[in-house]
């Protein structure tokens, strides 16, 4: 009887988990559905949960989604947002939206920009330091981001930053085609790199990222973007006006022809040296700001090297700078060919076992095995969500009552297994970062702030001067109010005969 009720138990863990969960308020709302605070019941830790609609109304939606869980399972680093969990759905073959559990971050980068016209020095060099840390390790994994920006630093008081949104991330595979001829939406403009702007080099490399890191720090220590091009042709007069007309051996690489003749016949401009353009900069990190935004990418460093610069010295410490494995192209396999939205579906469906240990088990052993309705508890969070959204707004924050799960499929309990409950990720190997960085304290007298590892660090519980917290503490979270990074205004007749050079 005893060994009957603890199977039944595990099989409620595994089935029912969403249970556990229980959503405090919605945080966000964008045209990919909702995000929502909530309290791990079993282990009193907020998390949020993004709730994404209709996933396979469009397969390329359904695949950026596939991308972006299959990456944030594959890269573990203290410096990439966590997947914690993601709801087993109802069933296999008919599911239209998954419930995808993250760790709460409590902004992000853009808004502690937005919100502190005061950060420390210390600030600058401690956030270079994590975003270069992570873009190590993500490199090493053979990945480009392609769409870095202070939106998709996820930011807490403790200074601690997370990389997400990976959402256009690829894989970068040495026999792959699309390595070279990759045409689709990369990088937001303002952090977008030249050679991507007009389609100057037929191929690029991970240096985009090292110019999308460039231009964050850029902006930290100005506390405004610094090149807010209003469209492709004034975004390369905005980094020519400070960086100059580029050499004569770098126009020469340029493969595209009318790209090549636009910079050629564009009027010579001198560099402005970057001690005026950030006047109370430390000289090092504008020298070190020089090297990322180099205009042509052969002269930008890695993140590694950029890591062993003077700059970071204080900072450098090879055990806390964790590296990796390529990733496998079998991970990836479905990027180079045609998927239907079945092949989509079946494959994160997949993806979603990688977090039910013992469905995986019984997948792999007969992956035809099927339409079962799972009590997955997707139902409950339905209803939850329902509500929430409801109210969405009008500030209120408690939740529906709701009833619990009546009644278990019992054909499903096998008798004799012995699982153990394996559901959890594992946790961040090394995930406290220990600096000797002073001189930032701004307290209010808590010791809070040296959790995760950070004695001695920035004691910024001061960091967010805003009240309220923003909608983007989570992946994704895209507030109707915030600041457009791409405005969209009418071109000028110049621009416009500008626009059909590279056109």
């Amino acid at each position: 009887m005893a060994s009957h009720k603890k199977v039944e138990a595990e099989f409620f863990t595994e089935y029912g988990e969403a249970s556990r969960y229980q959503v405090q308020e919605v945080i966000g709302k964008g045209s990919y559905g909702v995000v929502g605070s909530a309290i791990d019941t079993n282990t009193g830790e907020k998390v949020a949960i993004k709730k994404i609609n209709d996933i396979f109304e469009h397969v390329s939606d359904a695949t950026r989604i596939l991308r972006e869980i299959k990456l944030l399972r594959l890269l573990k680093h203290p410096d990439v947002v966590e997947i914690k969990h993601i709801m087993l759905p109802p069933s296999r073959r008919e599911f239209r939206d998954i419930y995808v559990v993250f760790e709460l971050m409590e902004s992000d980068l853009h808004q502690v920009i937005k919100a502190n016209d005061d950060l420390t020095p210390e600030h600058h060099q401690f956030f270079l330091y994590q975003l270069l840390r992570g873009l190590k390790y993500i490199h090493a994994a053979n990945v480009f981001h392609r769409d870095l920006k202070p939106k998709n630093v996820l930011a807490n008081a403790d200074c601690k930053l997370k990389k997400c949104d990976f959402g256009l991330a690829r894989v970068s595979f040495n026999d792959a085609p699309s390595t070279i001829f990759w045409m689709d939406y990369v990088a937001t403009r303002w952090y977008r790199a030249p050679e991507l702007c007009g389609s100057f080099f037929s191929k690029y490399t991970a240096a985009i990222d090292i110019w999308s890191i460039g231009c964050i720090f850029a902006e930290i220590l100005l506390g405004k973007p610094l090149f807010p091009g209003k469209n492709v042709v004034n975004q390369l007069d905005l980094i020519t006006d400070l960086l100059g007309t580029p050499p004569a051996e770098s126009i020469a690489r340029i493969r595209n022809e009318k790209a090549r003749r636009y910079l050629s016949g564009m009027r010579k401009k001198k560099p402005v040296p970057f001690s005026q353009k950030f006047p109370t900069a430390d000289p090092l990190a504008l020298r070190l700001l020089l090297r990322l935004l180099a205009f042509d990418p052969k002269d930008r460093p890695t993140a590694e090297e950029a890591l062993s610069d003077p700059y970071l010295r204080g900072l450098l410490n090879v055990d806390r700078e964790p590296s990796t494995q390529p990733i496998s192209k079998l991970e990836f396999e479905f990027e180079r060919r045609k998927v239907t939205k079945d092949d989509v579906r079946e494959l994160i469906y997949r993806e979603i076992l990688e977090y039910h240990p013992q469905m995986l088990e019984e997948y792999l052993c007969d992956g035809e095995q099927t339409s079962f309705m799972y009590p997955s508890g997707v139902d409950r969070f339905k209803r939850q969500f329902a509500h929430l959204e409801e109210h969405y707004g009008n500030g209120e924050k408690g939740i529906p009552l709701l009833r619990q799960q009546a009644s278990l499929p019992r054909e499903r309990v096998s008798g004799g297994k012995d699982e153990k409950n394996e559901g959890d990720l594992e946790k961040h190997a090394g995930a406290g970062i220990e600096t000797s960085v002073q001189g930032a304290s701004r307290s209010n007298g808590t010791d809070a702030d040296s959790q995760n590892g950070l004695s001695n660090a920035i004691n910024t519980r001061g960091l967010f001067k805003s009240a309220s917290i923003s909608a983007s503490k989570c992946i994704g979270v895209k507030p109707h109010n915030h600041l457009k990074e791409e405005p969209i205004e009418e071109l000028s007749d110049e621009l416009t005969e500008k626009m059909d050079v590279l056109n």
